[in-house]
């Protein structure tokens, strides 16, 4: 009888499907940084449970871990480099993978006609899981969370000499989670309610940490379980009938954000109502001609239109014109395009409204909420700083 890679001697074998692997390896797998000294943690953990492969990843600051399920046919656990067991499970045919390590910790994938050994490392090696409290906790529906991260996670600052700016500040304060993000620039924030909660925390969470949380949630329903200590936050995702919980665990980065209160105007003297996408459209059209021009464009009243135009020296210029409703004063303000299709991007509902006072000072962009909105879906708005108009 032929011998195959997968009939050695094992600490570890189980029978997965292809698709259920690569999936789990794929999501925890961006965990993994690649900037990393410690060899280990360019590996992905994986683990024998009862009926399932636990799977880890993590570079010391994020950390993502999973289950999925498998038949386990002798217990033990194994790592394998996370890119090189990746890139081969998406190549593998769509059919069931043995996997199992031995005492040399090679790992052993068969699937089909296909039989590889992979040059782990040992899996004793590999740093725990860290253990967030749970002092200060709460839940917050999926889906809003997936928006409140989407909403404000365009604003954050790539800056790393200023650290504080280069995450999303998470104001908890018991029965509400408020989302803020700044470059100075503009700054967007938004607001839930949140269910279960206990304590209170102020923290800020790396841009990295939720973008890739971001990516983990899906449009469906189910609350996401939040806990936060003073140097880490968990989210663990709602468990489905075919998807088992998801955990991320980041460090947060240390530091007081700034009093963003501040920057928020208390009133205004100019209020315009536009429709979102055909407001959009022409900001994208005009953008084309102000990208050699710091990105400026300038909207100004025209009775019952709004112009926006925007001029290059080396492009030409650009007018558009959009109806609108305006209550106070005329208006004539210069923001940068890029900044205003970033928040117009976030913007689902279909009216917009600007609030404004005069043409050197920031404005406030907010959605047209609906009267028969879900309130629990909460409040947004964005803060956009204006340009001088050249």
């Amino acid at each position: 009888m032929e011998t195959t890679l997968v009939d050695t001697q094992s600490s570890l074998k189980a029978v997965v499907s292809r698709k259920d692997l690569f999936e789990g390896v794929g999501t925890v797998g961006h965990a993994v940084s690649g900037r990393t000294s410690l060899p280990i943690l360019n590996h992905i953990l994986i683990k024998s449970t009862e009926n399932s492969l636990y799977l880890m990843a993590s570079d010391s600051e994020l950390t993502i871990a999973l289950s999925i399920p498998a038949t386990i046919e002798e217990p033990g656990t194994l790592t394998a480099p996370a890119k090189l067991i990746t890139e081969l499970l998406g190549t593998l045919p769509e059919s069931s993978v043995a996997l199992s390590v031995d005492r040399s910790h090679a790992v052993r994938v068969h699937c089909d006609k296909s039989d590889y050994k992979i040059l782990g490392l040992p899996a004793i090696e590999y740093p725990k899981k860290p253990e967030v409290p749970d002092d200060t906790t709460f839940k917050i529906g999926q889906r809003i969370l997936r928006d409140m991260i989407r909403q404000t996670i365009f604003a954050v600052s790539p800056d790393e000499a200023r650290a504080i700016l280069t995450g999303i500040f998470f104001v908890f304060d018991g029965v509400k989670l408020t989302c803020v993000a700044t470059d100075t620039h503009r700054l967007a924030v938004r607001s839930a309610d949140v269910s279960d909660g206990i304590g209170a925390k102020q923290v800020i969470v790396p841009s990295r940490a939720m973008n890739e949380l971001q990516r983990i949630l899906v449009d469906a329903p189910g609350d996401v379980v939040v806990r936060i200590s003073d140097n880490q936050i968990l989210f663990e995702t709602p468990a489905s009938e075919h998807n088992s919980s998801i955990t991320l665990i980041s460090n947060l980065i240390q530091g007081t954000y700034p009093n963003y209160h501040r920057v928020i105007p208390t009133g205004y003297t100019r209020k315009i109502t536009l429709q979102t996408a055909p407001f959009q459209k022409a900001v994208r059209r005009a953008a084309i001609v102000a990208r050699n021009n710091a990105h400026r464009i300038i909207l100004r009243s025209n009775e019952d239109k709004l112009t926006i135009t925007a001029e290059s020296s080396m492009e030409g210029a650009a007018y558009e014109e959009v109806d609108f409703i305006r209550e106070g004063e005329d208006v004539e303000i210069a923001f940068n395009a890029k900044y205003m299709l970033d928040v117009l991007g976030t913007i689902l509902e279909e009216g917009i409204i600007f609030e404004l006072t005069d043409s050197l000072k920031p404005g406030i962009v907010r959605p047209v909420r609906s009267e028969d909105a879900d309130s629990t879906m909460g409040e947004f708005l964005c803060i956009l700083m204006p340009m001088q108009i050249m």
